[in-house]
């Protein structure tokens, strides 16, 4: 990321986000105003509509109330004559025709199925009658009386089965009809008021008393009063069924018989249906959008005593809220978009300049790691700033190289000795013209750690000043000489690739140190080994070969006689192949790949088994089953044994605890477990190993650790304390391979210990007359002296077995009982002879 992308980056963002903000903060305010004024809007709308309408309807209804109870009181009815019913209801149409022009049709229906009324036809008056005058027909005339001509005749027409008379015989209540086809000419939809008339005397049904309103009339009303909002209206019923709409259809007729119905009522009524709002009992508001148009709609419930439920809806489109508004809105928003674009160019183009002379010192920075360090920085924009950064850059890049060359020399030679460090080597060997025969001789000072501790740090560092120059006395002249580790020198000799030449320079230089060193008045001897590696040295190959010189060092470990060890590939495929097995051995911890066999201890007194010694074997999903010969040593050597003694430890006491509780083995088996020094001195150890019994339910009597004599002496009053806490447990300690080590008799006194394991190097050679069976009695009675037990190991013969009972040995093992092996193979039977 640049300087310029990092100041540019958070400016052009912040212009961004202050516009995106603006714009949204205006938007939301936009939102709810528009929210707000289409509320208030479409309530007070619905409030007028719905007033209106209650007097739209309420009137008709009232005049059909005062015609029946005129009709009542007066007793008009007066069948079959049904001339003074005809004149009653004349004189009432035509005073309605003037006041309640949404009236279409009054009438009377009998239950003698007589009918007679009168409806409005443009501009007159039209009797529509059915009695003994019509042959009980209905006739619709074209005046207003019978002896007009007819428009419409209708043979079998029953007052008493239309929707305006049969449902009002139960209740005998006035009220609202359902909506129904007229059966005239015109199959007008109406809505029509009814109101029943009783006999006053026999309190008997005469009729009904009907008033029409046509649905176009109420068609109209909705036009009118959508006019007033410049939106629309449309009333449904319960079940989301258009009653009428501000919409007037072609021809007038009614939008509910059209074959495509508004699509803007279809819109809102499929969002009605959807969200259940047409059987809702509140107010309740919502948008859509139709035709990339917003549409804002509310839904009133309308009901009256006389039991119409209906839903009046309103829709009212956006631009109709708020006028010209949202155009303003975008032009100012788009205004506010051009001033921030013209500002951000300029903001970048004034950054620009700003940063323009840090990226000119940044670029020349960068020769600085080409090693380039006459820099000279002239900034194109003189800024007070930016020539005190030009100034100190090329300051601060004089100060850089002198630091670097005083930081190369440290890099390339030794502080102390000042000879070649092991990158000077490397590097001094890096030629570019052609590879070359060579020797690499690696010295390495043996147990230069303890002598350092014991002389001093101080004094080690003049002893390796001292050895240097030694060293460097007799070195070949044509050699590089230099300390590559803290006790390692090296000299490479070119020319040189005969193994008799290189052992002629090895010799001399080890016979350097057969003379002692004096360091401030004190004769210190130092013994050193050498690795040697010869060949055609690549241009970079010096680092390998002072690896392959390590590697001859430590495969040569041990070797006192031998000081001198030539590399061969072969030591480089071991070392992979101790890293390999190492890290498979990691693995196999990990995935507890580790199993117990267990190798009998056989008591010779009756030759039973009394007890076993648990053996750790790993079998790899790779390598098969592995020698404990090979990675036991490793694990030794890096750490790794603490934790297999853990792994091996639990198994084997839990498997055992599994065998006493099953009566394979008797409450007093003894379990023999081999536990590495180095496991010992861990501080929780014990605690460790009782947590063990405890997890296991073991007891500790069972339980005998078995510790190598020779291990123990490197630090025995650690070893002591330990093996002290363990005995307090209950724990059974056995010294394993006793006799092999350098242990003292005043150091074994010490010891808390309660078996001696004799080994089987000694028990090998065991025969009738030879010299070996004076030692183990000797082992045997120091045992005893110690009230100990005495375990012969490797015991392969009959006769070895014999002659160990005859010396009094008190229990053997070995191939001749039985090979170590798993639980589920255990050769033996408990307590049954061998």
């Amino acid at each position: 990321m640049t300087l310029r992308f990092a100041v540019m980056a958070p400016f052009t963002l912040l212009m961004v986000l202050t516009v995106g903000v603006i714009a949204i903060s205006q938007q939301n305010s936009y939102e709810r105003m528009l929210t707000e004024v289409s509320g208030k809007l479409l309530s007070s709308y619905t409030a007028s509509i719905s007033n209106d309408l209650r007097v739209f309807l309420g009137d008709p209804f009232n005049t059909n109330l005062t015609i029946a109870d005129s009709i009542q009181r007066h007793h008009l009815y007066q069948p079959p004559k049904l001339t003074g019913l005809e004149t009653y209801l004349k004189d009432a149409m035509a005073r309605l025709y003037i006041h309640q022009p949404q009236i279409t049709t009054i009438g009377f229906g009998s239950k003698d199925k007589y009918f007679v009324g009168y409806r409005k036809n443009d501009q007159q008056l039209s009797l529509m009658l059915k009695d003994w005058r019509t042959d009980n027909q209905l006739y619709i005339f074209n005046g207003a009386n019978h002896f007009s001509s007819t428009s419409l005749k209708l043979a079998g027409y029953d007052p008493t089965n239309r929707p305006w008379y049969q449902p009002f015989t139960r209740n005998l209540k006035p009220g609202w009809a359902d909506v129904y086809t007229n059966q005239d000419e015109n199959l007008s939809l109406t809505i029509s008021a009814v109101s029943p008339v009783i006999d006053d005397e026999s309190q008997v049904l005469l009729g009904m008393m009907v008033t029409d309103i046509n649905l176009n009339r109420l068609n109209g009303f909705l036009n009118r009063e959508s006019r007033n909002f410049s939106g629309s209206t449309y009333i449904i019923d319960r079940q989301g069924k258009l009653i009428a709409s501000s919409g007037l259809a072609p021809n007038n007729q009614p939008v509910t018989q059209l074959p495509q119905p508004d699509v803007l009522i279809s819109a809102s009524l499929k969002i009605l249906t959807q969200r259940q709002l047409t059987e809702t009992e509140v107010v309740s508001e919502f948008q859509f959008e139709h035709d990339k148009t917003r549409y804002f709609s509310r839904i009133t419930p309308y009901r009256d005593e006389f039991g119409l439920d209906w839903q009046i809806v309103m829709i009212m489109p956006e631009e109709n809220l708020l006028g010209h508004l949202p155009e303003q809105q975008e032009t100012a928003l788009l205004a506010a978009a051009l001033m921030a674009g013209l500002g951000l160019l300029i903001g970048l183009f004034v950054i620009k300049r700003i940063t323009q002379p840090i990226a000119d010192i940044a670029k020349a920075s960068q020769t600085l790691s080409e090693k380039n360090w006459a820099v000279d920085v002239r900034p194109a924009l003189r800024l007070q700033e930016t020539d005190q950064l030009a100034s100190a850059f090329t300051a601060m890049s004089a100060r850089l190289q002198r630091s670097f060359n005083t930081l190369r020399r440290q890099v390339l030679y030794d502080d102390l000795t000042g000879l070649l460090s092991r990158e000077g080597l490397i590097e001094a060997t890096k030629n570019p013209n052609a590879e070359h025969n060579a020797t690499l001789i690696l010295i390495d000072l043996k147990a230069f750690r303890h002598i350092n501790d014991s002389i001093g740090h101080l004094n080690g560092d003049q002893l390796l000043v001292s050895v240097a120059c030694r060293l460097e006395n007799i070195q070949p002249d044509n050699a590089l000489f230099g300390r590559v580790g803290r006790d390692e020198f090296a000299i490479l000799v070119s020319g040189i690739s005969q193994r008799s030449e290189a052992e002629v320079i090895a010799r001399q230089l080890l016979s350097t140190f057969y003379l002692p060193f004096i360091v401030n008045g004190v004769e210190v001897m130092v013994s050193a080994s050498i690795g040697v590696v010869q060949g055609i040295l690549p241009q970079s190959g010096m680092s390998e070969w002072l690896r392959n010189a390590s590697l001859a060092i430590n495969h040569n470990k041990g070797q006192d006689d031998q000081p001198v060890c030539y590399f061969e590939p072969k030591m480089l495929e071991a070392s992979l192949e101790k890293t390999r097995l190492a890290a498979e051995l990691n693995r196999a911890l990990e995935n507890h790949e580790l199993e117990v066999h267990f190798q009998p201890l056989i008591s010779l007194s009756g030759t039973t088994v009394c007890g076993a010694e648990a053996l750790v074997r790993w079998r790899s999903p790779s390598r098969g089953l592995v020698s404990p010969a090979q990675f036991i040593p490793l694990a030794e050597e890096n750490g790794m044994i603490v934790e297999m003694g853990y792994q091996i430890l639990h198994q084997a006491c839990q498997q055992t605890r599994q065998m006493i509780e099953q009566e394979d083995w008797s409450p007093d088996f003894m379990l023999h477990v081999n536990v590495s020094v180095r496991q010992l001195m861990q501080a929780n150890f014990a605690e460790q190993t009782k947590e063990i019994l405890k997890q296991t339910k073991l007891p500790a009597t069972n339980l005998t650790l078995e510790l190598t004599e020779s291990h123990l002496v490197s630090r025995p009053q650690q070893a002591t304390q330990a093996l002290q806490k363990l005995r307090q447990l209950g724990i059974h300690i056995a010294i394993d391979d006793f006799g092999t080590g350098y242990s003292s008799l005043a150091y074994l006194t010490q010891l808390p210990f309660d078996s001696l394991k004799i080994d089987r190097s000694f028990v090998s050679q065991l025969t009738e007359g030879d010299n070996y069976s004076p030692v183990i009695a000797a082992i045997i009675t120091l045992a005893n002296n110690f009230n100990a037990d005495v375990v012969a190991e490797g015991v392969e013969t009959q006769a070895q077995a014999e002659q160990l009972k005859s010396l009094g040995c008190h229990y053997a093992q070995g191939f001749y009982y039985a090979r170590p092996q798993p639980l589920s193979e255990w050769p033996v039977e408990q307590d049954s002879p061998v």
